[in-house]
């Protein structure tokens, strides 16, 4: 979710990514030859989430030029084939089925878990592959692992431990936490991973830590007063906003007179990346952390990121693209060094080599584990604040933190255990 004016000035910005492919300077003629390898992309292009499943298009696109501009794969150019999940579980279901009847076995992209969670089930049975960029739901790793799915970027588990990281490091003199956030599963799956990291590093700085009771609230919501109250009358200095996106931008936009943010030390937000930022300008609160899929600050200098960057711009003039657009780029090169190393693109052999596959992306090396398919990749964290220019808002901080220990072991077909929750 995004307010209608940041969204309606994202989606002009990436007019040129339409669902026929880009146009303008990244539409050159491709330097590859022979019968295209058709690679399907899954994503929101329409409906209330299309912003973000254009950045997912753009990411996608540009890396299909790029490496048709360098030979392609084989030999072979790559064409990207679009089909809209309107984030929509039977939507997505049937773009899935849709591809692959029409013998486009390789498929990527894919925001929502819901979505992801839908579709895996169908993958042996229609002899297909499918590469999620973006959807982070521990379950489909675990509970609901198909051989035919893979992950390569981050999910729920390293990410919120991540930022409890960040939070041990840097604020663990801040003892008392409380939660806000809508009550959906990706939301307790996220709350259980942060607090399971919260607890570990915690201990391992010998520091105490009290947690409260989460707030749940409504996914949409459009009235928070009830909820900011509750949480000006508890003692946390610490809070985790797991409000998404355009809710979150709603909740601390009503909780500005009640001085909300004024009252916690530390404040951390799951993967709302830019939206808070823009949406609020002057009014971004002060400090607040958020995770992200890529952030491009943190890897200037590195080829891949700065190329992506450079193309996105050019073509755009949007100078802050939102981390989707790196993973589904990322997604793009990993099925291009699979296929160049299966030498096929038939299904067995392309899931044979994306298995263990390391590879070079806009935010550096990742693998990919052969046991259950989750990528093991850097975890992007980026702090915002109010500033004086037109603009209203500036990065104050970012870090990258090393996938060290963060993700939890391979354990396809089984729950992840939590640590805080055996005691």
């Amino acid at each position: 979710m995004i307010n209608n004016l940041t969204r309606r000035n994202v989606i002009k910005s990436l007019g040129a990514f339409g669902a026929a492919g880009a146009l303008g300077s990244l539409a050159r003629p491709s330097r590859a030859d022979g019968n295209p390898i058709r690679l399907g992309l899954i994503a929101p292009l329409s409906g209330s989430q299309e912003v973000i499943g254009r950045y997912q298009l753009a990411g996608a696109t540009i890396a299909v030029n790029q490496i048709n501009q360098a030979g392609g794969v084989m030999g072979r150019p790559l064409e990207l084939v679009t089909r809209d999940d309107k984030v929509a579980p039977a939507a997505g279901v049937a773009a899935a089925k849709d591809l692959s009847g029409n013998g486009v076995n390789l498929m990527l992209g894919v925001l929502s878990s819901g979505v992801a969670l839908a579709i895996s089930p169908t993958l042996q049975a229609d002899n297909s592959v499918l590469v999620v960029s973006a959807a982070s739901a521990n379950e489909l790793t675990h509970e609901q692992f198909s051989p035919n799915f893979f992950r390569t970027c981050d999910h729920a588990y390293s990410r919120q431990r991540a930022l409890a990281k960040l939070v041990a490091e840097d604020s663990s003199d801040v003892a008392d936490w409380m939660m806000i956030s809508p009550q959906t599963a990706i939301s307790q799956s996220n709350w259980d991973s942060f607090v399971d990291g919260m607890s570990e590093f915690y201990q391992a700085a010998n520091k105490p830590l009290e947690i409260g009771d989460p707030i749940w609230t409504k996914y949409g919501a459009t009235d928070y007063k009830n909820e900011i109250v509750q949480l000006m009358r508890s003692s946390a200095k610490g809070l985790y906003c797991g409000v998404y996106g355009g809710d979150a931008v709603t909740m601390f936009s009503q909780a500005a007179a009640y001085g909300l943010t004024k009252k916690f030390d530390v404040m951390v937000d799951p993967g709302s990346e830019f939206i808070i930022a823009q949406a609020m300008g002057k009014n971004t609160p002060e400090g607040l952390w958020s995770g992200f899929h890529w952030y491009y600050g943190a890897y200037e200098g590195h080829k891949i990121n700065d190329d992506l960057y450079a193309a996105y711009v050019k073509e755009t003039g949007d100078q802050h693209p939102a981390g989707y657009m790196g993973e589904a780029h990322a997604s793009v090169l990993a099925y291009a060094s699979a296929i160049q190393k299966a030498g096929s693109t038939d299904t067995e052999k392309v899931i044979a080599a994306l298995e263990d596959l390391e590879f070079d992306t806009c935010k550096g090396m990742r693998k990919i584990r052969k046991e259950d398919h989750q990528a093991i990749c850097d975890l992007n964290l980026v702090q915002f604040g109010p500033d004086d220019s037109e603009q209203g808002w500036k990065v104050t901080d970012y870090r990258v933190i090393k996938d060290d220990g963060l993700s939890e072991p391979a354990a396809p077909g089984q729950p992840i255990e939590f640590n805080f929750k055996k005691g």
